[in-house]
């Protein structure tokens, strides 16, 4: 297990870039991603322009004998800019798996699709003096996914999203919003939840085409019946390979007993036309 947390250690110092990277690309005229990093951008994408960004991950946990071990793939958010500060917004969580298991009781496998959501960004105001950079953005889901990975109910969310001009290299980004959420109790009962989500990414600008960024992100349970606080602690890397093509890694650890022990994703965003 030290080999695994040492190795996404690594990954979250190597991965560094993604919130700064949103600012110094766009500073650069070039791409800005929302992946891989928890922090949305207060970017939008241009009129007439398509976005893809899509990756994978894969996480463990742990907690007295019992784990819990899974990956996604296909991960991916469509943004396509509608208007000028305006874009549509279609993610989808992936197919995943996931393995469960307890010491001395059986295996138990799951895979399925998760349900994907549709939603908007529109860009509030520009970067001026203190004032951050400001956008809005709200989804719902769309409870069309297969087994334990759909909610059956579609949820919404909405988060305002903040970005700073620290220097030439340096950005600070941040997220602020509510998420509902809803899952299967122990009686069988389906039931939704709300939660505050709060993102804070600092980010580096290597050089022209690489950055990276280490960044906190949670959700604090607002109503009853929560299971309690979860943090979790990342970091990773973004390389871009041409003006609309970017590369990704990320790696964390979870701070909260209700988090991934620690996780590791990959990615790759394109943008279109050329």
């Amino acid at each position: 297990m030290n080999w695994k947390r040492n190795a996404f250690v690594t990954v979250m110092w190597v991965g560094c870039l993604m919130g700064v990277s949103g600012v110094f690309a766009e500073e650069m005229g070039e791409l800005v991603t929302d992946r891989p990093d928890a922090t949305e951008s207060s970017s939008t994408v241009a009129p007439g322009y398509l976005q893809l960004e899509s990756g994978f991950t894969h996480f463990e946990h742990n907690d007295k004998g019992d784990g819990l071990e899974g990956h996604g793939v296909v991960e991916s958010l469509l943004r396509v800019g509608l208007a000028e500060d305006w874009e549509l917004r279609l993610g989808y969580g992936g197919y995943q798996w996931e393995r469960s298991h307890s010491t001395g009781g059986p295996t138990d496998d799951d895979d399925g699709s998760a349900d994907p959501e549709i939603g908007f960004k529109v860009k509030l105001a520009e970067e001026e003096g203190m004032m951050p950079e400001m956008a809005f953005m709200s989804h719902l889901s769309l409870p069309t996914g297969k087994g334990p990975f759909t909610s059956h109910r579609a949820d919404p969310s909405y988060r305002f999203a903040f970005s700073h001009t620290l220097s030439e290299k340096y950005s600070l980004g941040y997220n602020l919003g509510q998420a509902w959420a809803t899952e299967e109790d122990a009686l069988g009962d389906r039931d939704t939840r709300s939660a505050f989500q709060y993102t804070v990414a600092l980010g580096m600008a290597i050089d022209e085409t690489t950055g990276m960024f280490v960044e906190c992100f949670g959700d604090i349970p607002t109503g009853s019946g929560g299971v309690g606080p979860a943090n979790t602690l990342d970091g990773g890397f973004t390389w871009l390979l041409a003006d609309n093509v970017q590369l990704d890694l990320v790696g964390g650890v979870g701070l909260s007993d209700s988090t991934a022990d620690w996780f590791i994703g990959t990615g790759i965003s394109i943008r279109l036309p050329n």
